[in-house]
Protein backbone atom coordinates (compact mmCIF):
# COMPACT_ATOMS: atom_id res chain seq x y z
CA UNK A 1 0.00 0.00 0.00
CA UNK A 2 1.31 3.49 -1.30
CA UNK A 3 0.43 6.74 0.81
CA UNK A 4 -2.36 7.46 -1.58
CA UNK A 5 -3.69 3.99 -1.91
CA UNK A 6 -7.17 3.65 -3.62
CA UNK A 7 -6.99 0.60 -2.14
CA UNK A 8 -7.58 1.05 1.57
CA UNK A 9 -10.99 0.70 2.31
CA UNK A 10 -11.28 3.61 5.80
CA UNK A 11 -14.29 4.37 8.08
CA UNK A 12 -14.05 7.70 9.77
CA UNK A 13 -15.67 8.31 13.07
CA UNK A 14 -16.10 12.39 13.93
CA UNK A 15 -18.31 14.65 16.21
CA UNK A 16 -20.13 16.24 12.93
CA UNK A 17 -19.06 20.13 13.02
CA UNK A 18 -21.19 22.50 14.47
CA UNK A 19 -21.71 24.78 11.39
CA UNK A 20 -22.18 21.71 9.06
CA UNK A 21 -18.93 22.02 7.72
CA UNK A 22 -16.29 19.07 6.02
CA UNK A 23 -13.31 18.18 7.75
CA UNK A 24 -10.35 19.01 5.10
CA UNK A 25 -8.79 16.44 6.79
CA UNK A 26 -11.38 14.32 5.62
CA UNK A 27 -11.07 15.93 2.15
CA UNK A 28 -7.47 15.36 2.02
CA UNK A 29 -8.22 11.11 3.38
CA UNK A 30 -10.92 11.13 0.45
CA UNK A 31 -8.35 12.06 -2.14
CA UNK A 32 -5.87 9.29 -0.84
CA UNK A 33 -8.43 6.46 0.01
CA UNK A 34 -11.44 4.75 -0.56
CA UNK A 35 -13.41 6.38 1.91
CA UNK A 36 -16.83 4.46 2.86
CA UNK A 37 -18.50 6.78 5.18
CA UNK A 38 -18.32 9.13 7.89
CA UNK A 39 -20.12 7.95 10.45
CA UNK A 40 -21.54 10.62 13.88
CA UNK A 41 -22.12 9.96 16.92
CA UNK A 42 -25.91 10.95 17.50
CA UNK A 43 -28.08 11.13 20.75
CA UNK A 44 -31.35 10.78 20.99
CA UNK A 45 -32.91 14.72 22.04
CA UNK A 46 -33.76 12.96 25.19
CA UNK A 47 -31.08 11.55 25.94
CA UNK A 48 -29.10 14.60 25.24
CA UNK A 49 -31.54 16.89 27.36
CA UNK A 50 -30.87 13.82 30.01
CA UNK A 51 -27.08 14.29 30.57
CA UNK A 52 -27.69 18.32 30.30
CA UNK A 53 -29.85 18.20 32.91
CA UNK A 54 -28.19 15.86 35.07
CA UNK A 55 -24.93 18.29 34.52
CA UNK A 56 -26.08 21.87 34.85
CA UNK A 57 -24.50 24.50 36.41
CA UNK A 58 -25.34 28.24 36.53
CA UNK A 59 -21.42 28.95 35.37
CA UNK A 60 -21.58 28.24 31.20
CA UNK A 61 -18.34 26.92 30.76
CA UNK A 62 -18.67 24.74 33.36
CA UNK A 63 -22.11 23.26 32.42
CA UNK A 64 -20.01 22.49 29.02
CA UNK A 65 -17.52 20.90 30.61
CA UNK A 66 -19.26 18.45 32.71
CA UNK A 67 -22.12 17.36 29.85
CA UNK A 68 -18.86 16.99 27.34
CA UNK A 69 -16.67 14.81 29.52
CA UNK A 70 -19.63 13.00 31.03
CA UNK A 71 -19.96 8.87 31.69
CA UNK A 72 -23.09 8.68 30.12
CA UNK A 73 -22.42 10.66 27.10
CA UNK A 74 -19.10 8.92 26.06
CA UNK A 75 -21.24 5.42 26.90
CA UNK A 76 -24.61 6.40 24.44
CA UNK A 77 -22.01 8.08 21.94
CA UNK A 78 -20.12 4.48 21.59
CA UNK A 79 -23.45 2.48 21.52
CA UNK A 80 -24.33 4.82 18.80
CA UNK A 81 -21.32 4.25 16.76
CA UNK A 82 -21.52 0.67 17.33
CA UNK A 83 -25.27 0.28 15.89
CA UNK A 84 -23.90 2.13 12.67
CA UNK A 85 -20.61 -0.17 12.60
CA UNK A 86 -22.78 -3.01 12.52
CA UNK A 87 -24.44 -1.84 9.19
CA UNK A 88 -20.85 -1.43 7.73
CA UNK A 89 -19.68 -4.74 8.25
CA UNK A 90 -17.41 -5.99 5.63
CA UNK A 91 -16.96 -2.45 4.40
CA UNK A 92 -13.88 -0.97 5.54
CA UNK A 93 -10.49 -2.05 6.39
CA UNK A 94 -9.81 0.34 8.75
CA UNK A 95 -11.63 2.69 11.30
CA UNK A 96 -10.32 5.86 12.11
CA UNK A 97 -11.65 8.21 14.93
CA UNK A 98 -11.22 11.64 15.50
CA UNK A 99 -10.61 12.33 19.16
CA UNK A 100 -11.43 10.18 22.18
CA UNK A 101 -15.43 10.85 22.77
CA UNK A 102 -16.57 7.77 22.06
CA UNK A 103 -14.70 3.88 21.58
CA UNK A 104 -15.10 2.65 18.48
CA UNK A 105 -13.09 -0.56 18.91
CA UNK A 106 -15.65 -1.89 21.11
CA UNK A 107 -17.78 -2.99 19.21
CA UNK A 108 -15.47 -6.49 18.50
CA UNK A 109 -15.40 -6.25 15.08
CA UNK A 110 -11.93 -7.16 14.15
CA UNK A 111 -11.43 -4.25 12.25
CA UNK A 112 -8.58 -2.24 13.45
CA UNK A 113 -8.91 1.31 14.68
CA UNK A 114 -6.89 4.64 15.18
CA UNK A 115 -7.13 7.51 16.87
CA UNK A 116 -6.35 11.00 15.86
CA UNK A 117 -6.60 13.98 18.73
CA UNK A 118 -5.28 16.98 19.85
CA UNK A 119 -5.63 16.63 23.91
CA UNK A 120 -5.56 13.98 26.60
CA UNK A 121 -7.18 14.47 30.01
CA UNK A 122 -3.88 13.93 31.67
CA UNK A 123 -2.59 17.02 30.13
CA UNK A 124 -6.03 19.20 30.82
CA UNK A 125 -5.64 17.80 34.88
CA UNK A 126 -1.97 18.36 35.02
CA UNK A 127 -1.88 22.31 33.40
CA UNK A 128 -5.67 23.63 32.91
CA UNK A 129 -8.44 21.80 34.77
CA UNK A 130 -9.98 24.41 34.68
CA UNK A 131 -10.77 22.96 31.45
CA UNK A 132 -12.50 20.15 32.77
CA UNK A 133 -14.60 21.37 35.56
CA UNK A 134 -15.25 17.67 36.88
CA UNK A 135 -15.09 15.79 40.31
CA UNK A 136 -11.82 13.64 40.47
CA UNK A 137 -13.94 10.86 40.89
CA UNK A 138 -15.41 11.71 36.86
CA UNK A 139 -11.61 12.79 35.94
CA UNK A 140 -10.56 9.04 36.79
CA UNK A 141 -13.42 7.58 35.01
CA UNK A 142 -12.34 9.39 31.62
CA UNK A 143 -8.60 8.48 32.05
CA UNK A 144 -9.33 4.70 32.45
CA UNK A 145 -12.17 5.48 29.57
CA UNK A 146 -9.05 7.48 27.39
CA UNK A 147 -6.43 4.35 28.47
CA UNK A 148 -8.71 1.61 27.55
CA UNK A 149 -9.31 3.47 23.64
CA UNK A 150 -5.20 4.48 23.29
CA UNK A 151 -4.08 1.13 24.44
CA UNK A 152 -6.91 -0.64 22.04
CA UNK A 153 -6.01 1.22 18.90
CA UNK A 154 -3.65 0.03 16.34
CA UNK A 155 -2.07 3.48 16.19
CA UNK A 156 -2.53 7.11 17.92
CA UNK A 157 -1.78 10.00 15.74
CA UNK A 158 -1.86 13.33 18.01
CA UNK A 159 -1.28 16.49 16.61
CA UNK A 160 1.67 17.39 18.82
CA UNK A 161 4.79 15.81 20.47
CA UNK A 162 3.15 17.41 23.30
CA UNK A 163 0.22 15.00 23.09
CA UNK A 164 2.03 11.78 21.58
CA UNK A 165 3.99 12.24 25.18
CA UNK A 166 1.07 12.22 26.99
CA UNK A 167 -0.30 9.10 24.82
CA UNK A 168 2.58 7.23 25.93
CA UNK A 169 3.94 8.50 29.23
CA UNK A 170 0.05 8.87 31.05
CA UNK A 171 -1.22 5.82 29.06
CA UNK A 172 0.94 3.25 28.30
CA UNK A 173 1.36 3.03 24.94
CA UNK A 174 3.97 1.88 22.94
CA UNK A 175 6.19 5.11 20.95
CA UNK A 176 6.23 3.03 17.99
CA UNK A 177 2.37 3.39 17.64
CA UNK A 178 2.08 6.98 18.54
CA UNK A 179 2.61 9.12 16.08
CA UNK A 180 2.64 12.72 16.29
CA UNK A 181 1.34 14.00 12.26
CA UNK A 182 0.78 17.47 13.12
CA UNK A 183 -2.65 19.37 11.51
CA UNK A 184 -3.43 21.83 8.45
CA UNK A 185 -4.46 25.06 7.93
CA UNK A 186 -8.09 25.74 7.83
CA UNK A 187 -7.99 29.22 6.06
CA UNK A 188 -4.56 30.84 4.36
CA UNK A 189 -3.61 33.11 1.67
CA UNK A 190 -2.65 32.09 -1.64
CA UNK A 191 0.53 34.59 -1.75
CA UNK A 192 1.84 37.24 0.17
CA UNK A 193 2.00 40.03 -2.88
CA UNK A 194 -0.76 41.80 -1.06
CA UNK A 195 0.89 41.48 2.44
CA UNK A 196 1.01 44.54 4.47
CA UNK A 197 2.83 44.99 7.68
CA UNK A 198 3.25 48.46 7.94
CA UNK A 199 0.55 49.52 10.52
CA UNK A 200 0.90 48.36 14.02
CA UNK A 201 -2.45 45.89 14.43
CA UNK A 202 -2.29 43.00 16.69
CA UNK A 203 -4.73 40.22 16.57
CA UNK A 204 -6.13 37.64 19.18
CA UNK A 205 -8.71 35.64 17.89
CA UNK A 206 -9.85 32.54 20.55
CA UNK A 207 -13.23 31.97 22.04
CA UNK A 208 -11.90 31.42 25.62
CA UNK A 209 -10.90 34.53 26.45
CA UNK A 210 -8.92 33.58 30.15
CA UNK A 211 -7.18 30.28 28.85
CA UNK A 212 -6.23 31.58 25.53
CA UNK A 213 -4.18 34.45 27.69
CA UNK A 214 -6.68 37.11 26.65
CA UNK A 215 -6.88 38.79 29.88
CA UNK A 216 -2.86 38.71 30.29
CA UNK A 217 -2.68 40.50 26.89
CA UNK A 218 -4.99 43.40 28.65
CA UNK A 219 -3.01 43.42 31.14
CA UNK A 220 -0.18 44.24 29.00
CA UNK A 221 -1.60 46.71 26.13
CA UNK A 222 -1.72 49.90 28.24
CA UNK A 223 2.53 49.18 28.71
CA UNK A 224 2.49 48.68 24.78
CA UNK A 225 0.10 51.78 23.77
CA UNK A 226 2.13 53.92 26.64
CA UNK A 227 5.21 52.90 24.32
CA UNK A 228 3.75 52.63 21.17
CA UNK A 229 0.78 55.31 20.74
CA UNK A 230 -0.78 54.69 17.77
CA UNK A 231 -0.85 50.57 18.17
CA UNK A 232 -3.76 48.57 18.07
CA UNK A 233 -5.43 45.23 19.43
CA UNK A 234 -8.25 43.33 17.39
CA UNK A 235 -10.36 40.83 19.87
CA UNK A 236 -12.22 38.62 18.33
CA UNK A 237 -13.45 35.35 19.47
CA UNK A 238 -14.89 35.37 23.15
CA UNK A 239 -18.83 35.74 22.95
CA UNK A 240 -18.57 38.18 26.09
CA UNK A 241 -16.66 41.27 26.78
CA UNK A 242 -14.41 41.32 30.08
CA UNK A 243 -16.59 43.68 32.67
CA UNK A 244 -13.76 46.05 33.15
CA UNK A 245 -12.92 48.95 30.80
CA UNK A 246 -11.00 48.42 27.47
CA UNK A 247 -7.90 49.48 27.20
CA UNK A 248 -7.14 52.59 24.95
CA UNK A 249 -6.59 51.18 21.60
CA UNK A 250 -8.45 47.72 21.99
CA UNK A 251 -11.58 46.95 19.60
CA UNK A 252 -13.88 43.91 20.71
CA UNK A 253 -15.02 41.99 17.69
CA UNK A 254 -16.73 38.87 19.48
CA UNK A 255 -17.78 35.68 17.70
CA UNK A 256 -17.51 36.21 14.01
CA UNK A 257 -17.90 33.93 10.87
CA UNK A 258 -14.95 32.43 8.57
CA UNK A 259 -14.89 35.43 6.14
CA UNK A 260 -14.78 37.47 9.18
CA UNK A 261 -11.73 36.48 10.86
CA UNK A 262 -10.27 35.64 7.15
CA UNK A 263 -10.31 39.66 6.68
CA UNK A 264 -9.16 40.54 9.80
CA UNK A 265 -6.26 38.06 9.34
CA UNK A 266 -5.37 40.50 5.96
CA UNK A 267 -5.78 43.51 8.47
CA UNK A 268 -3.69 42.58 10.80
CA UNK A 269 -0.21 42.38 10.50
CA UNK A 270 0.76 40.53 14.10
CA UNK A 271 -1.25 37.93 15.34
CA UNK A 272 -0.88 36.82 19.20
CA UNK A 273 -2.66 34.74 21.36
CA UNK A 274 -0.60 34.00 25.31
CA UNK A 275 -2.48 30.76 25.85
CA UNK A 276 -2.03 29.42 29.18
CA UNK A 277 -2.93 25.86 28.20
CA UNK A 278 -2.73 25.18 24.42
CA UNK A 279 -2.32 21.20 23.18
CA UNK A 280 -1.73 22.77 19.84
CA UNK A 281 -3.37 25.92 18.17
CA UNK A 282 -5.38 26.18 14.76
CA UNK A 283 -5.58 30.00 14.37
CA UNK A 284 -1.29 30.23 14.92
CA UNK A 285 -0.69 27.87 11.89
CA UNK A 286 -3.83 30.16 10.18
CA UNK A 287 -2.19 33.21 10.87
CA UNK A 288 1.07 31.92 9.53
CA UNK A 289 -0.89 30.90 6.16
CA UNK A 290 -1.53 35.09 6.51
CA UNK A 291 1.80 35.98 6.77
CA UNK A 292 1.60 37.09 10.09
CA UNK A 293 4.21 36.59 12.90
CA UNK A 294 2.93 35.20 15.92
CA UNK A 295 3.48 35.46 19.48
CA UNK A 296 3.29 33.01 21.97
CA UNK A 297 3.94 31.39 25.04
CA UNK A 298 6.62 28.99 25.88
CA UNK A 299 4.84 25.76 27.02
CA UNK A 300 2.10 22.81 25.30
CA UNK A 301 2.90 22.61 21.63
CA UNK A 302 3.11 26.17 20.80
CA UNK A 303 7.02 26.04 20.81
CA UNK A 304 6.34 23.09 18.24
CA UNK A 305 4.35 25.63 15.71
CA UNK A 306 6.20 28.86 16.43
CA UNK A 307 10.25 29.55 16.02
CA UNK A 308 11.03 31.63 18.22
CA UNK A 309 13.21 35.05 16.37
CA UNK A 310 12.40 33.54 13.38
CA UNK A 311 8.50 32.80 12.63
CA UNK A 312 7.31 35.35 15.67
CA UNK A 313 8.16 35.38 19.53
CA UNK A 314 7.52 33.00 22.61
CA UNK A 315 7.38 34.59 25.84
CA UNK A 316 6.67 32.96 29.61
CA UNK A 317 2.79 32.42 30.18
CA UNK A 318 0.99 34.66 32.53
CA UNK A 319 3.40 37.31 32.62
CA UNK A 320 2.33 40.94 31.17
CA UNK A 321 5.79 42.72 30.74
CA UNK A 322 7.66 40.13 28.74
CA UNK A 323 4.80 39.92 26.78
CA UNK A 324 4.14 43.52 26.18
CA UNK A 325 7.98 44.07 25.02
CA UNK A 326 7.90 41.73 22.63
CA UNK A 327 4.71 43.25 21.40
CA UNK A 328 5.97 46.55 21.02
CA UNK A 329 9.47 44.94 19.69
CA UNK A 330 7.95 43.44 16.93
CA UNK A 331 4.76 45.86 16.01
CA UNK A 332 7.38 48.82 15.55
CA UNK A 333 9.10 46.76 13.58
CA UNK A 334 7.42 46.06 9.78
CA UNK A 335 10.83 44.98 8.15
CA UNK A 336 11.08 42.38 10.68
CA UNK A 337 7.35 41.08 10.87
CA UNK A 338 7.81 41.16 7.45
CA UNK A 339 10.74 38.66 7.44
CA UNK A 340 8.88 36.30 10.26
CA UNK A 341 5.68 36.43 8.28
CA UNK A 342 7.01 35.26 5.33
CA UNK A 343 8.97 32.55 7.27
CA UNK A 344 5.55 31.19 8.67
CA UNK A 345 4.30 31.31 5.32
CA UNK A 346 6.82 29.17 4.24
CA UNK A 347 6.58 26.65 7.28
CA UNK A 348 2.60 26.45 7.02
CA UNK A 349 3.33 26.15 2.99
CA UNK A 350 6.12 22.81 3.87
CA UNK A 351 4.69 21.28 6.80
CA UNK A 352 0.69 22.60 7.86
CA UNK A 353 -1.29 22.08 4.80
CA UNK A 354 -4.02 19.09 5.26
CA UNK A 355 -2.11 16.82 2.58
CA UNK A 356 0.75 16.66 4.46
CA UNK A 357 -1.33 15.46 7.28
CA UNK A 358 -2.94 12.79 5.23
CA UNK A 359 0.27 11.78 3.90
CA UNK A 360 2.03 10.99 7.22
CA UNK A 361 -0.77 8.88 8.59
CA UNK A 362 -1.17 6.78 5.62
CA UNK A 363 2.36 6.55 5.86
CA UNK A 364 2.28 4.79 9.40
CA UNK A 365 -0.69 2.45 8.78
CA UNK A 366 1.64 1.59 5.60
CA UNK A 367 4.66 0.88 7.80
CA UNK A 368 2.55 -0.71 11.15
CA UNK A 369 0.82 -2.82 8.35
CA UNK A 370 -2.83 -2.03 9.49
CA UNK A 371 -4.16 -3.49 6.78
CA UNK A 372 -3.25 -6.20 4.03
CA UNK A 373 -1.75 -4.83 1.44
Amino acid sequence: MSTDASDLRLLLVRQPDAAGRRSQLVDALAERVDLVDVLHPQLTRLQHNAILARSFHPRRSTWRGRAGFNERMATRQTASVQRHLAGHRGSHDLIMQFQTLCAPGFDRSGVPYTIYTDNTMALTRRHYPAWAPISKHAADWWMRYEASIFRGAAAVFTYSEFARRSVIEDYGCSQDAVLAAGAGANQMLDSLEQRDHSVPRALFVGFELERKGGSVLLDAWPTVRSRLPDAELIIAGPRRAPRRPLPDGVTWVGRGSRETISELYRSASLFVMPSLFEPWGHVFVEAMGHGLPCIATLGCAMPEIIEDGVTGRLVPAGEPQPLADALVELLGDPARKAAMGRAGYEKVRREYLWMHVADRVLARIKDLRLVAT
